[in-house]
């Protein structure tokens, strides 16, 4: 572990969040709340601890896996710390367990939450709640590769430590100059919906702003008690629904795009089968929540809305899906292991990986019937390489490891299955709302501080892979 070159970068992370959570400094003077000290002390605190960190130069700057997964695990851990500051000091929420946990949820993109009232909120408060989710959505790290001059080797095992998906890609040739152009494709797009929902809607500008990060990090967090259904608009919901579905798409196909490489985004299997499972899935719950609504495009927008609030992992509800038929839960809550696209803001398991899984379940099957067969799995027309085989199935076997160890602890608070179950699964897919106390209308304050703990780890995880938080409990990881 080169531990110089490990906090050397810490240090500039420091630099960037300390920066970033200045910003909420605006909206407390504009609305004149006197919250100023709320955000300029945790602020404080990274800015001067990150300009220490740089000071001490490392005479050995190499970064290579180890070193990226580190940096990578301790950062979000980081954030997520300091970011609970400006909830504590402010005393919207007063217990620092519970603030850790609305902005693990906030920068991870989950969207689960322990309040229960949310309107009454200082309106620097409700920014910072749902900025959390923007920043999240692409990652501090690649936000930080993108602004500040960095080798390529180093930014490369960075990348791939954060960047979600079995395989971190570059759409140019030089990492930082892709970090760049995928910021600003997800800049464009969240300023798109701002523009809609503020122009062609009832929906007040602030309100907009926030509703727009929160659906461009596919967080959920919104400044409303009862959600979008709050704004009680169609119009709403449908633009919303619209940006959920693109912000859980792989950011790359957008680059494709902009450069006419048309043939290759209509050939992606990826996007095909996260059309498939979302339109089928719509159709399916529509079908069996009909007989509930007056009216069948009622039924339609709800179902639709939900759907891709799910797989996307936004988590924004226009409906108490809690109260629909049981196979209509059933889908969303297998919709929540699917999640979006690789290389997308969205959690979940990705497309891809299920794809994948699926493609080598039929690929064993033919080896059974034929054992001396050739036969290799393919995606987009390109042969799979097996080292991403093994990982694929390697990150299956942890995940069902957590999830298992998790629900069996969030157990001991006694509650029933559906709760226990679906809590679990909602935080390691980073979707928010899943069924019972923890459904549309409920929230996870009666939880234990231990279960809280609990999900936050299990929202970190989630959000980076696994693999970036649990190498920081292991033992040879600190070796030099």
């Amino acid at each position: 572990m080169n531990y110089r070159a490990v906090t050397y970068v810490l240090g500039k992370i420091f630099c960037v969040i300390g920066t970033v959570i200045l910003l909420p400094i605006s909206v407390s003077i504009y609305y004149s709340e006197k919250l100023t000290l709320s955000f300029l002390i945790p602020s404080a605190l990274l800015l001067f601890i990150g300009i220490l960190l740089i000071l001490s130069k490392p005479g050995r700057r190499s970064i290579y896996t180890k070193e990226g997964l580190v940096i990578c695990g301790l950062s979000w851990i980081i954030m997520s710390v300091f970011g609970a500051l400006p909830f504590v000091i402010s005393g919207t929420i007063p217990n620092f367990i519970d603030a850790f946990f609305e902005t693990c949820s906030g920068f991870s993109t989950t969207g689960a939450t322990i309040l229960t009232e949310i309107q009454s909120l200082p309106k620097s408060i409700l920014f910072w709640r749902s900025f959390t989710h923007w920043i999240g959505g692409m990652g501090i790290l690649s936000f930080m590769i993108a602004i500040i001059p960095k080798s390529e080797s180093h930014s490369m095992f960075i990348m791939k430590a954060e960047v979600p998906g079995p395989k971190a890609g570059k759409v140019v040739s030089k990492i930082q100059e892709s970090a760049r152009i995928l910021y600003i494709i997800y800049i464009v797009i969240t300023l798109t919906e701002i523009f809609l929902l503020s122009s062609f809607t009832e929906m007040r500008f602030f309100d907009a702003v926030t509703t727009a990060f929160s659906t461009a990090g596919t967080g959920g967090f919104s400044v409303m008690n009862n959600s979008i259904l709050g704004y009680n608009s169609a119009t709403v919901e449908w633009i919303i629904i619209v940006f959920m579905f693109l912000f859980g798409v792989n950011f790359n196909l957008y680059f494709l795009i902009l450069i006419r490489r048309f043939t290759s985004v209509f050939k992606d299997e990826e996007l095909w089968t996260y059309i498939a499972i979302n339109v089928t899935s719509i159709v399916l719950i529509t079908l069996n929540i009909a007989g509930s609504y007056d009216r069948i495009t009622d039924a339609i927008r709800d179902a639709a809305f939900n759907v891709n609030s799910i797989m996307s992992t936004t988590g924004f509800c226009t409906a108490d899906f809690d109260k629909w038929n049981t196979f209509s839960r059933f889908v969303l809550v297998a919709l929540m292991f699917v999640g979006a696209c690789v290389s997308s803001t969205g959690g979940g398991m990705k497309v891809t990986r299920i794809i994948l899984y699926f493609k080598e379940m039929h690929n064993d099957l033919k080896t059974a019937l034929r054992p001396n067969a050739v036969t290799k799995i393919r995606m987009n027309g390109n042969v799979v390489e097996k080292k991403i085989i093994q990982d694929t199935n390697s990150y299956l076997v942890v995940y069902l490891g957590i999830l298992f160890f998790s629900i069996l602890i969030i157990s001991l608070n006694g509650f029933d299955f559906t709760t226990t179950v679906t809590s679990v699964i909602t935080c390691l897919n980073n979707v928010g709302p899943g069924l019972g106390m923890v459904g549309p209308t409920g929230n996870y304050e009666s939880f234990s501080l231990l279960s809280k703990l609990v999900f936050c780890f299990d929202m970190l995880a989630g959000r980076l892979e696994l693999f970036p938080i649990l190498i920081l409990f292991a033992p040879r990881t600190y070796r030099k």
